[in-house]
């Protein structure tokens, strides 16, 4: 008897040790995919020199071939508490953000694209927040 107590403990370890693994590594993957989409946004605003029609489209197509979560709601909350003002507030299929900063040296962008880990059995999405900025692109009229 004692040594099949012992043997149920071993188990209960071992699986538990296991999903803590597991967690750990889906977290990893959808931390890196989440950075990698980040930087592919901010590479698109930097091609075209700032947020417009033409880097929206393009975003919108990386984010629909690259699986990105569709955004539920179809708005965007992006926080603006940091002085900046929201580009991309319309509705999107997607859930990021864009924010445009004005500075002395010119305007530069905040970009924010978010990890999802969904909890069936709760019923509840968790989001958490990726965020980088563009190079500063200079104001060359004065």
């Amino acid at each position: 008897m004692r040594e099949s107590i012992g043997s149920s403990f071993l188990v209960n370890v071992i699986i538990v040790f296991v999903a803590v693994m597991m967690l750990l590594l889906v977290g990893s993957l959808s931390y890196s995919r989440t950075f990698k989409i980040k930087n592919k946004i901010i590479d698109i605003i930097e091609k075209y020199e700032g947020y417009n029609a033409s880097a929206a489209n393009e975003i919108e197509e990386l984010l629909s071939n690259m699986g990105y979560k569709v955004n539920a709601y179809g708005k965007q909350k992006c926080d603006t508490s940091s002085g900046g003002e929201a580009l991309n507030d319309y509705s999107s299929n997607y859930r990021y953000c864009v924010i445009e900063y004005s500075s002395s040296r010119g305007v530069y962008y905040g970009v924010t694209a978010y990890i999802y880990f969904e909890i069936p059995l709760l019923n509840n999405v968790l989001e958490f927040p990726i965020y980088g900025e563009t190079k500063t692109f200079y104001d060359m009229t004065n």
